[in-house]
């Protein structure tokens, strides 16, 4: 979740690797599992529906 709100924010994946300190690599995959979970087409979709369904 912490990814999903650090997107909501406008963070890139870069931006969030360095805030969760992990690398980048790590933050493409948890985006790429997250919009698949949400059937989100792109990021913005992925927070439009994680709002719409009270996860963020």
């Amino acid at each position: 979740m912490s990814v999903l709100r650090l997107m909501a924010e406008g963070h890139g994946n870069a931006g969030i690797a360095q805030l969760l300190d992990c690398s980048e690599h790590t933050v493409k995959n948890v985006v790429y599992e997250v919009m698949a979970r949400l059937g989100a087409r792109n990021r913005a979709h992925a927070v439009a529906r994680a709002v719409r369904h009270g996860l963020i």
